[in-house]
C-alpha cells in the first residue's frame, strides 16, 4: 500500500516519474504548482513531446528536472468528460505502470476534477481514489510480487492550496483508504476463511479496548432473544449462526443511528440451490456487514457526538437435511410470522430480525446495507446501489452525500401497491414475490420490520459490491461499497446542531 505525501518542496533523493494528467485545450502544468525552478524546465520538455491531452495518449520522457528520473503525461481527453469512473481507471493504469517499472517514489499531478461530483468534494474523492488505486488482495497468494509495489505517492498540490489544507486533504484519504481496503479485504475472503464464528471473533478483537462495545449472540442467545429468522436461515450449516453487536453512545448524542449490515459469508442458495457459475463468488454476500464493520471503525476512530449501533446478522446459507425448507413458516423476532417460499431469498430474513430487533436501541435512523437481490443488478448494473427509503429528507440526503463521496445511490419506489406480491395463504406474510417486480416488493417485506417512527434507508449493493473483473477502474473482487457513504452521513449527522 503506497503511502501519500505532499510535494511541497524538492526531494531528499530524485523520485523516479512524475506523471502529469492532460487534457484537451489545456497546458500539461495547468493548475498545479511544481517545487523551485521545475516548472519552467518540465513545461520546455513537455512542449517538446506536444503533449495534447487527448484520450488514451501517454507519453514517457526523461526528466530535465533532478528532482524526477522520468515524465509521463496521461491524456484524459475532454476535462467536461472526465468521471469519477475516468478517474478510477486513469489511476489504476497509473500505478499499473509505475509497479511494472519498478518506480517506488513517484509524484501524481491531477488537475482536473471528476464533474460527476460536488465541486467541493471533488479534491478529497480524487485523493481518496489515489490512495486506493493500488489496492491488490494479497492473502493466499504464497509470493506475493513485491516488485510492483509502490511505495510513496507524492502529491503535487494545486493552486491556492495550502499545506494545512492538503494535509488534512491527504489525511482524510488515509483513513478512508485504510477502511475501504478493510471492507474490500473481508469481502474478499473465501468461506472456508472467513467463516461467522471467524467474523466475529474478529470484530472483537478489532475493537477490543475502543469506545464501540461488541456483544456476540450464539445460538443460545439468539434462541433466548427470537432471533429464530437469523437462526433459521443458519440451519443448514454445520457453521453456527452469530449475530454482531456494536454499540457506541456519546454522552450527549445529536443523533440515534443503528446500521445493519447483510453478512451471509457463504450463500449456496439453501434448499433453493443457486446454479454452480459463479457461485463461488457468493463470497462477498456479507459486504453490507463488511462495510457496517468499517463504519464502526471510523467510529471508534472519531468518537462523534452520536449514538451508534452496528448489527451484524452472520450465517452461512447451506442445504443440508437440516436446512430451511421451502414452505417452512418462521416467526421471528417482532411475532410476525413468514412463509419460505424461496430459501435463497435468505438475506430479508437476516435484515427483518435485525432491524425489528433495533426497535430497542429507539434508533432516530436505521439504514441497511444488503447485497439483496439479483434483481437490483439487472436494473442499475455495476454503476448504483438501489435505494428504497420512507423519509424524502434522508433519501435526500443519502442521494446527495452518494453523489459527492462516489458511492452513488438510486432512489426506487416503496409503494403499498407492492405488498400484495408477499400475501401468503398460511402465514402473515412470504419471503419472494416470484419474478415480476421482486426488487420493489424485497423492499416493501424489509419495511414490516422498520422500527416504528424511525427513518429507514435500505441500500441494495448487490450490482455494486462485488466485480467479477477489472471494471471502471476497480480491481477484480470487492469493492468496499458503501463505506464512504456511511463515513460521510456519520460526520453531517454529527455536525448538524
Amino acid at each position: 500500500m503506497a503511502d501519500l505525501v505532499q510535494l511541497w518542496n524538492a526531494p531528499d533523493e530524485p523520485l523516479d516519474c512524475l506523471y502529469l494528467v492532460t487534457h484537451e485545450g489545456g497546458g500539461p502544468l495547468d493548475g498545479i504548482v511544481l517545487p523551485g525552478a521545475d516548472r519552467k524546465a518540465i513545461g520546455h520538455t513537455t512542449a517538446e513531446l506536444g503533449v495534447r491531452g487527448l484520450e488514451g495518449e501517454v507519453l514517457v520522457t526523461a526528466s530535465p528536472s533532478r528532482n524526477f528520473r522520468r515524465i509521463a503525461c496521461f491524456g484524459i481527453g475532454k476535462a467536461e468528460e472526465f468521471t469519477v469512473h475516468s478517474l478510477r481507471k486513469l489511476l489504476r493504469r497509473v500505478l499499473e505502470q509505475a509497479g511494472h517499472n519498478r518506480e517506488y517514489q513517484i509524484a501524481v499531478a491531477l488537475p482536473v476534477a471528476a464533474r460527476d461530483v460536488a465541486p467541493d468534494q471533488a479534491r478529497a474523492v480524487a485523493l481518496g481514489e489515489l490512495a486506493l488505486a493500488d489496492y491488490r488482495f494479497d492473502r493466499f497468494r504464497s509470493r506475493p510480487d513485491e516488485a510492483t509495489k509502490v511505495d510513496a505517492v507524492h502529491v503535487v498540490p494545486l493552486v491556492g492550496e495550502d499545506e494545512t489544507g492538503l494535509g488534512a486533504l491527504v489525511e482524510r484519504a488515509r483513513r478512508l483508504d485504510a477502511l475501504v481496503r478493510l471492507a474490500r479485504d473481508l469481502g474478499n475472503r473465501p468461506g472456508n476463511d472467513l467463516t461467522p464464528e471467524a467474523f466475529a471473533t474478529e470484530v472483537s478483537a478489532m475493537f477490543a479496548g475502543s469506545a464501540v462495545r461488541v456483544t456476540v449472540m450464539g445460538a443460545k442467545e439468539l434462541e433466548k432473544e427470537g432471533l429464530r429468522g437469523i437462526l433459521a436461515v443458519g440451519r443448514g450449516s454445520v457453521q453456527e449462526p452469530r449475530m454482531v453487536r456494536l454499540e457506541y453512545r456519546a454522552k450527549k448524542p445529536r443523533a440515534a443511528l443503528v446500521l445493519v449490515g447483510k453478512g451471509v459469508t457463504f450463500d449456496a442458495g439453501g434448499i433453493s440451490l443457486k446454479p454452480a457459475a459463479e457461485m463461488a463468488e457468493m463470497k462477498h454476500d456479507m459486504a453490507g456487514a463488511a462495510a457496517v464493520v468499517a463504519a464502526m471503525r471510523a467510529v471508534a476512530e472519531k468518537l462523534p457526538p452520536l449514538k451508534v449501533v452496528g448489527l451484524l446478522p452472520l450465517v452461512e446459507n447451506l442445504p443440508s437435511g437440516s436446512a430451511l425448507k421451502p414452505g417452512d413458516i418462521v416467526t421471528m423476532v417482532n411475532g410476525t410470522t413468514v412463509e419460505v417460499d424461496n430459501t435463497d431469498a435468505e438475506g430479508r430474513l437476516l435484515l427483518a430480525d435485525a432491524m425489528a430487533y433495533a426497535a430497542r436501541f429507539h434508533p432516530e435512523i436505521v439504514v441497511d446495507l444488503a447485497t439483496l437481490t439479483g434483481a437490483c443488478k439487472v436494473a442499475l448494473g455495476s454503476e448504483l446501489a438501489g435505494m428504497f427509503a420512507n423519509n424524502d429528507l434522508l433519501a435526500q440526503q443519502l442521494e446527495r452525500l452518494g453523489h459527492s463521496t462516489g458511492d452513488r445511490v438510486w432512489r426506487l419506489p416503496l409503494l403499498p401497491e407492492y405488498r400484495h406480491l408477499l400475501r401468503s395463504e398460511w402465514a402473515d406474510i412470504k419471503n419472494s414475490a416470484g419474478r415480476w417486480g421482486s426488487l420493489p416488493a424485497s423492499a416493501a417485506f424489509l419495511a414490516r420490520f422498520v422500527p416504528e417512527k424511525a427513518r429507514w434507508a435500505h441500500l441494495d449493493i448487490a450490482g455494486v459490491a462485488y466485480v467479477s473483473r477489472s471494471h471502471n477502474g476497480l480491481p477484480p473482487g470487492a469493492t468496499g461499497f458503501g463505506v464512504r457513504l456511511l463515513m460521510a452521513l456519520l460526520d453531517e449527522l454529527a455536525e448538524k446542531p
